[in-house]
């Protein structure tokens, strides 16, 4: 009888512990799966609503300045970093035409010297149009469905990570980044090896604080699909 009773005792207990592990583990597997459900729909939200890369950098539309013949640079007349006027003489060759800047901006790239030799066509120095930089980003082909001209654009630079620049997409290239570089996709062996192509979308920002933009600066873009 003792022993029927112990045993009854002990029936109660393992029951007892079972019901106090169900009760601990059963809310946690429930948190665990509205967690897990909360997660993934975030997830599937923000995918399915912007699209988002930091293939992306500031720019603005740059011009070449050449060489205008054969020759030696009498004089020349400009850095990197110099503001520079439409039509202002920058530079001329012996008997020719003064060379000048096609348009308002900086020099952002300088290769002209005084008495340098230099043939016709020779790209002297660029000139940007510093007035109105803007964010070159460049999606997968694959995502090319998803944009379109006037969507909205939120961008950050990694030279003012705190502030979130407001913008949309202005332009979206009828061409690759790479079809005009003349680079293929055949290896040496002479197999086709199929490479996802990446397209240059404009994207213009407001920047209301006039803050400092230079050339190249690293951004990252979310752009607003629906």
């Amino acid at each position: 009888m003792q022993e029927n009773v112990h045993t009854y005792v002990e029936d109660q207990e393992i029951k007892s512990g079972t019901k106090g592990i169900k009760k601990i583990v059963i809310p946690l597997l429930l948190v665990v799966i509205l967690l897990g459900g909360g997660i993934g729909g975030y997830f599937y939200y923000m995918n399915t609503t912007y699209l988002k890369t930091d293939n992306a950098k500031v720019t603005a539309k740059s011009y070449s300045v050449k060489a205008v013949a054969n020759g030696k640079l009498l004089f020349w007349d400009v850095e990197d970093g110099d503001l520079v006027e439409q039509d202002q003489v920058v530079g001329r060759q012996q008997a020719l035409p003064y060379i000048t800047s096609p348009i308002n901006g900086t020099v952002i790239k300088n290769e002209g010297a005084l008495n340098q030799v230099v043939a016709q066509g020779t790209e002297l120095a660029v000139v940007a149009d510093t007035s109105n930089f803007y964010i070159n980003m460049n999606i997968e082909e694959t995502d090319l469905m998803k944009i379109r001209l006037g969507q909205k654009a939120y961008v950050t630079l990694d030279g003012y990570k705190r502030k979130i620049f407001k913008g949309q997409i202005t332009e979206i290239s009828p061409a690759t980044q790479t079809y005009f570089s003349g680079t293929g996709s055949f290896t040496t062996s002479g197999e086709y090896t199929k490479v996802t192509q990446y397209i240059p979308v404009k994207v213009s920002i407001e920047n209301e604080e006039n803050l400092p933009m230079v050339y190249g600066m690293n951004a990252t873009v979310k752009i607003h699909l629906k």
